[in-house]
């Protein structure tokens, strides 16, 4: 799997939110990547461009070879998992399986082939007894699960995540590292949490006012302290 950003420029509503951004994502070479900024820095306009949710104002977005527009987009989205900063705008479904359904059932697989899946991601999430339960009746850290289960039943090659421990309390957040390292999808996720990006991804982007501002060994940056003020990080 191949991402690749050039030259891309966004503007939402009528502010640079990302300035002439040119990277490849290459998920032989970074299987995990976390995009750190502080609020505003463009992360989660980078994720949404991806799968085609951000018009660009300039450059281009490439998918494994498939550039982000109209007539793409169908088979971009099969390949491109994202879970939105709020679960609550994810999830729908009155229960668990019928959310984490959803997905495969839209895809037009077969009924056994969405029970299959849907099972699996149930079983890998850990979330398998709460299958019958309303989602209404979740915990923030169960909805993340079931977020994340709902988009592994459509089995994509990358998974992008927006500001994934937002509302998670300490326990929360360690159990969805755990469960992060053990996919085998590709991972970019977009956060401010530190130390979760430490434990999730060994590589950093870092963004500050829509543009790149370094890139490289998270523990390495990490360490870096001056630069992590200056960009709002610390």
């Amino acid at each position: 799997m191949i991402i690749d950003f050039k030259n891309v420029t966004i503007s939402r509503n009528g502010i640079l939110a990302l300035a002439d951004v040119s990277f490849t994502f290459d998920a032989e070479k970074m299987p995990s990547v976390a995009i750190l900024g502080a609020n505003g820095a463009g992360k989660s306009t980078l994720l949404e461009a991806i799968p085609g949710l951000r018009l660009l104002s300039g450059g281009e977005v490439t998918v494994n070879g498939l550039t982000v527009e109209k007539r793409n987009l169908t088979a971009i989205r099969k390949q491109v998992g994202l879970i939105f900063q709020n679960s609550d705008d994810q999830l729908f479904s009155q229960t668990v399986r019928e959310d984490v359904a959803f997905g495969p059932m839209n895809l037009g697989l077969d009924a056994e082939e969405v029970e299959s899946r849907t099972t699996d991601a149930l079983e890998r999430m850990g979330v398998t007894t709460l299958a019958a339960r309303n989602v209404a009746s979740l915990s923030g850290g169960e909805k993340r699960r079931v977020a994340l289960a709902g988009i592994l039943a459509m089995r994509p090659a990358v998974v992008l995540m927006d500001e994934p421990t937002s509302m998670l309390d300490p326990r929360g957040c360690r159990e969805l590292a755990e469960y992060l390292n053990t996919l085998d999808q590709m991972k970019i996720i977009a956060t401010h949490d530190l130390h979760f990006a430490r434990q999730t991804c060994p590589i950093s982007l870092i963004l500050r006012d829509g543009r790149i501002h370094t890139v490289g060994n998270t523990e390495e940056i990490l360490r870096d302290t001056e630069m992590l003020c200056e960009c709002g990080l610390m």
